[in-house]
């Protein structure tokens, strides 16, 4: 009986979920069994497609701040991001190319009249590339809609090893994805935003 006791005791509770799986590359052409065309690993259905229904009613990943596709403010909503109170969303729209301080700076203002806006950082940037993006001959990983990007982007992450230094996204991949430069360096931006989702209401 003490025994007993003491095995229920000690026996771990239950752990809570801490996260959600990863989205899917889109990566769907497989090159060779084990590859990751072959598994898709990632979260169910697709990059595009959610595996159940957005506050909308749709099971589209990127809508507009109305649960559409119309994109009107340049809001771009992304529903692989919603924890069942927040969710992030991109200004589609980059900015014209400045020094990393003056995209920081300036991604702090009111863009398609919400405030609270801020420079995505680099892993906010690397969860909208699409890796099954490509015309033949380039590799245009933001090049698609709703955002049908080719542009350098800043992001907000700062090289820490050489603080003077900051990440950036090529949108055109070639002949490297994820760099840093000089902050002094000039590049485009697209500022990003959490949103508070109450029904079908974003604040």
């Amino acid at each position: 009986m003490i025994n007993d006791l003491y095995i229920k005791a000690s026996a771990p509770a239950t752990a809570a979920s801490v996260g959600a799986t990863l989205m899917k590359t889109n990566q769907t052409i497989s090159y060779r069994t084990g590859d990751d065309g072959d598994i898709e690993a990632g979260r169910p259905n697709s990059f595009f497609v959610l595996a159940s229904n957005n506050p909308f009613g749709n099971t589209n990943r990127f809508t507009d701040t109305l649960g559409g596709t119309s994109y009107a403010n340049n809001w771009v909503i992304d529903w692989s991001t919603y924890n069942g109170t927040n969710v992030l969303g991109y200004f589609r729209t980059p900015q014209a190319a400045s020094s990393w301080n003056t995209a920081v700076t300036n991604s702090l203002g009111t863009f398609g009249t919400f405030s609270g806006c801020r420079l995505t950082n680099i892993r906010e940037l690397m969860n909208i590339i699409n890796f099954e993006n490509g015309n033949g001959t380039f590799i245009f990983l933001l090049q698609y809609p709703p955002f049908n990007i080719i542009d350098e982007l800043w992001s907000s992450t700062t090289l820490n090893t050489q603080p003077t230094f900051a990440w950036y996204v090529r949108g055109n991949s070639l002949p490297n994805l994820i760099l840093y430069e000089g902050k002094g360096g000039v590049y485009k931006y697209i500022p990003c935003r959490t949103f508070t989702v109450t029904g079908t209401t974003l604040s």
